[in-house]
């Protein structure tokens, strides 16, 4: 797998946690984050697994501000 980043999606990061997108190129790519969390499975559009990873950082977010308190 490989990992891929936008402009955009770089900014939008948390530690440890990075985009992977199998095929790189391409209209659909499966997706998982270097957490070693599998976001998804079967291929979706890019724009569908981007928006996937996106949430699975605000979970990531949400989990450490509930681990800081």
């Amino acid at each position: 797998m490989t990992i891929t980043l936008t402009a955009p999606q770089e900014t939008d990061v948390h530690p440890g946690h990075s985009a992977i997108l199998e095929p790189l190129e391409g209209p659909e790519s499966a997706l998982a984050c270097t957490c070693g969390g599998l976001l998804e499975v079967k291929p979706d559009t890019k724009p569908a697994q981007l928006s996937r990873y996106q949430q699975h950082l605000e979970e990531v977010r949400r989990a450490t501000n509930l681990d800081e308190r």
